[in-house]
């Protein structure tokens, strides 16, 4: 991949109008001559019982290019097509892509990734057999994290978001939703949420108070009881008066809380206008994918365990199931069935669920490979789960995909074509990215 800036052009070229003018729009930003470009230009069939390899629904384009004004794609198409539609502002950079590929910025639409120190040594424990309640019980889990980060500084958490997000983009993210739930205290949560959106608009917060029993009020009488109400009274109250989450979760599964106990405050939350996506299923069906549909939820998280009834009421209601490999391999569970979803008409995108316990993991390819490898996706469906279904669930509607007007979001994979995103065992790595028109090498 090589570069260099450029002045204008003085040949004319590009599309005219009635009259006969060349018209071009003008670009500081031009990626050409890439090997294959991926669009997401298509849409996939609702329902598919079987995973399809057509990959007509990518918007496939060889010796293709992408041009940028500012932070907006201005012209998408054939290198030679694009040439002639755009005028490059003075000293406008111009990047010869070669044997890479150019794709939408991919999409991470959940992860934990505000957070600081290691448990590792709760991952020596679980490869001896301990068990997620086991090593909750002694004070790992959640309570560590939590315990880490209200001790932590802004300038540390900042630090540590800010390395972390750069991992993602090295693997081709560039949006990544961030949730809250290591603070379980109302101002700790609402610095959580500044901290989050501090970070620009690659990163989409997530109010996250429902993730666990605060460590001080576990084993008190009635501890439990007066959290979920600070959480769905002066807590929500905080949090939408701040104005930095952009949606609310909570843990909905057997060892989090059950439907009865997260219900009043995402029914508020919804009236006070965040929506809902939730952890469900992770180690027990509990009825979570069902108050998903009930709440019009933009996802529904996990799902190692639900039912089709459970699905189906989804389905109907638009709500998108984020998958997140990443987990089930750490805890050594069986993978979420991704085909059976699809066949029953559940939208699926894939995500890191990137955090300190149960998935350390910032490569958002890898999850796209399990995907195709152990639950049941076509490769096509992959790249739409890691790039415009994940958008379309974090209510992106202009990410995830390269169309003129969308966000400038782009990523140059080191990949030799669609194909080989599974095939690659690892994760590619990102040349550079372009994040809201900001371009980044990473060689």
């Amino acid at each position: 991949m090589s570069g260099r800036s450029s002045s204008p052009r003085s040949t004319e070229c590009g599309f005219r109008t009635g009259w006969g003018e060349p018209v071009r729009v003008a670009a500081n930003l031009l990626l050409r001559h890439a090997r294959e470009v991926i669009t997401c230009s298509g849409k996939l069939p609702t329902r598919a019982a079987k995973g399809d390899f057509d990959p007509a629904p990518l918007g496939l384009i060889e010796d293709g290019a992408v041009a940028i004004a500012d932070d907006r794609i201005v012209a998408v198409g054939r290198t030679a097509e694009v040439e002639r539609s755009v005028s490059l502002s003075s000293g406008a950079t111009v990047i010869d892509v070669g044997d890479a590929m150019l794709t939408p910025g991919l999409v991470d639409a959940h992860t934990h990734s505000l957070f600081v120190g290691s448990r590792a040594g709760e991952f020596s424990l679980r490869v001896q057999g301990a068990g997620y309640a086991e090593i909750a019980a002694k004070g790992g889990g959640i309570a560590a994290s939590v315990k880490a980060l209200r001790g932590a500084t802004d300038e540390a958490l900042r630090a540590a978001l800010a390395r972390r997000l750069d991992a993602m983009a090295r693997f081709g993210t560039t949006t990544v939703e961030v949730k809250s739930g290591y603070a379980l205290e109302t101002a700790q949560e609402l610095r959580s949420l500044k901290l989050a959106r501090s970070m620009g608009d690659r990163v989409v917060p997530t109010f996250l108070g429902l993730h666990a029993v605060p460590p001080e009020l576990r084993g008190t009488e009635d501890g439990r009881a007066r959290y979920l109400a600070t959480v769905a009274g002066r807590m929500l109250d905080a949090v939408v008066a701040g104005g930095d989450a952009r949606f609310i979760d909570a843990y909905v599964d057997g060892p989090g809380f059950s439907v009865a106990e997260c219900a009043p405050a995402l029914e508020r939350a919804k009236a006070l206008g965040l929506r809902a996506r939730l952890h469900v299923g992770q180690f027990e069906d509990v009825g979570g994918a069902q108050l998903a549909a009930s709440l019009g939820a933009a996802s529904a998280d996990h799902l190692e365990h639900v039912s089709d009834e459970g699905l189906r009421a989804m389905a109907a209601a638009g709500v998108t199931a984020v998958l997140l490999p990443g987990a089930a391999f750490s805890l050594g569970q069986p993978m979420p069935d991704a085909r059976r979803m699809r066949a029953l008409g559940v939208a699926v995108a894939l995500a890191t669920d990137c955090n300190p316990g149960t998935s350390h993991c910032d490569a958002l390819p890898w999850m796209a490979a399990f995907g195709v490898r152990q639950m049941g996706l076509s490769t096509v469906e992959a790249w739409f789960a890691i790039t415009a279904t994940a958008a379309g669930c974090l209510d992106l509607g202009d990410r995830g995909r390269l169309a003129v007007g969308a966000r400038a979001d782009v990523a140059v994979l080191d990949l030799p074509g669609w194909e080989a995103l599974p095939y690659v065992l690892g994760s590619p790595r990102a040349l550079a990215t372009v994040t809201g028109g900001a371009l980044r090498r990473w060689e």
